[in-house]
């Protein structure tokens, strides 16, 4: 199994979740709402929660090459809906 964690600081964490939703609702299994989404996605399960202050992501697979390629394709996602924040970046941490 493996996990990785990333925790954006945004007061817009709510439009970031929305949005990176959207990105995959035609697409994957996708559950959201305005605080909370779950997307199914080829490399693993990813959770995302808004908060006041954070968005906080976490990603769950079973194979190491498809989990590492979602991995990256969330990042880019992210990147993208936070292309005008400065300093809003997302970085994996991995936890097992």
């Amino acid at each position: 199994m493996f996990e990785a964690e990333a925790r954006i600081a945004t007061i817009d964490s709510s439009r970031y979740l929305t949005k990176i939703a959207k990105v995959w609702v035609h697409t994957y299994p996708v559950r959201y709402d305005a605080l909370t989404a779950e997307i199914e996605l080829p490399g693993g399960q990813l959770i995302m929660t808004a908060d006041g202050d954070s968005l906080s992501l976490r990603l769950v697979g079973t194979d190491q090459g498809p989990f590492d390629a979602a991995k990256e394709a969330v990042a880019k996602h992210v990147d993208r809906v936070a292309e005008h924040d400065t300093g809003v970046r997302c970085v994996w941490h991995e936890i097992s």
